[in-house]
């Protein structure tokens, strides 16, 4: 059911005043600057660059919002911002940041009817590559112990991580099973990454990580299990049906696929989640959206699998939309 509307939200959900504000102090990292000091506006724009009356304006209303506290001329964090807007909570905000200037595009991408010819920012910029990986690493680790449990993989001893990003599931399901070998495969931008964070996992011996596009390249075969985690959705139907093909021969006779994703209800306007976040790929992706369970069925019949268990939902977090769809190879 579609949520109520009233006035009050419909003012909310239309500023991004503060959205601006909140996500360019966190980008500086202004929060872990300031620390446990008291600090002027000259002092500020000493460090960053500006005009003492720019920054003033921009640390009262960082003040006004609750994030900055006020002492004559002097600025200091909350104690909510030294918690929450630095670390890890800095790292779950930097995408947004990263994605503000396309969200200003949204009106031409209909009109003009054009969408980027590649991915982003996987295949295009590996800064902003690695910032969305940390901040999904980050909320991948809660997840991942519920994952391995609902994929149950006794007995398997080789799996596939098809976009693996830094490997967060692949290690959990290496811990959890200590014979289990895997590999996974990441585009050639993120591959390094996901090798250097297996290797500082200490799993290097147990995961190989292929640098390979997909979408262009075969994938290896010989596998008991295969992984795929929000992967359908940066793609289009044609390519899903034929990665879903791929991964059939990818596994052994009897193999097992475990797809991870949001499943939308089939007339794709819920969850509301996954309606939002489809308009986020037309920004980001040559094709993708979220697709609906009945399609997805669809293609995995297509490709000869027989779906064995699911939709379950992934884990009960509230950060996550995802469930999981458990298919077997015939």
């Amino acid at each position: 059911m579609a949520a109520e509307w009233s006035v009050k939200r419909l003012q909310n959900d239309s500023s991004y005043w503060r959205a601006a504000i909140l996500l360019t102090a966190t980008h500086l990292d202004l929060f872990r600057w300031f620390g446990k000091r008291k600090l002027k506006a000259d002092v500020v724009a000493a460090r960053y660059g500006g005009d003492q009356d720019s920054w003033e304006s921009f640390l009262n209303a960082l003040w006004a919002i609750g994030l900055m506290r006020k002492q004559a001329e002097c600025y200091s964090t909350t104690a909510f911002a030294a918690r929450h807007l630095t670390g890890d909570g800095r790292a779950l905000l930097l995408p947004a940041y990263d994605a503000w200037n396309a969200w200003g595009k949204l009106a031409s991408s209909f009109t003009t009817a054009k969408r980027p010819k590649s991915q982003k920012p996987f295949a295009t910029d590996r800064t902003q590559s690695a910032r969305l990986l940390q901040a999904l690493h980050i909320h991948a680790r809660q997840i991942a112990p519920y994952v391995v449990q609902i994929s149950r993989l006794n007995g398997a001893r080789t799996l596939l991580d098809v976009g693996g990003g830094l490997g967060t599931f692949t290690c959990a399901f290496c811990r959890r099973y200590p014979r289990l070998q895997a590999t996974l495969v990441e585009h050639p931008n993120i591959a390094p990454l996901a090798r250097r964070s297996v290797r500082d996992a200490g799993l290097a011996q147990r995961i190989r990580v292929i640098a390979r596009d997909f979408t262009r390249q075969s994938l290896p075969v010989g596998f008991d299990a295969v992984f795929v985690s929000n992967i359908l959705h940066a793609h289009g139907a044609i390519q899903n049906l034929a990665l879903l093909r791929q991964l059939h021969r990818s596994l052994n006779s009897g193999g097992k696929l475990i797809l991870r994703d949001v499943f939308m209800r089939r007339a794709r306007s819920a969850p509301e989640w996954g309606a939002l976040f489809s308009v986020a790929l037309l920004l980001h992706t040559p094709h993708g959206r979220c697709y609906s369970l009945n399609e997805i069925r669809g293609w995995l019949r297509q490709a000869n699998f027989s779906i064995i268990r699911g939709p379950v939902r992934s884990s009960p977090l509230p950060f996550d939309p995802d469930a999981i769809l458990v298919a077997r190879k015939t």
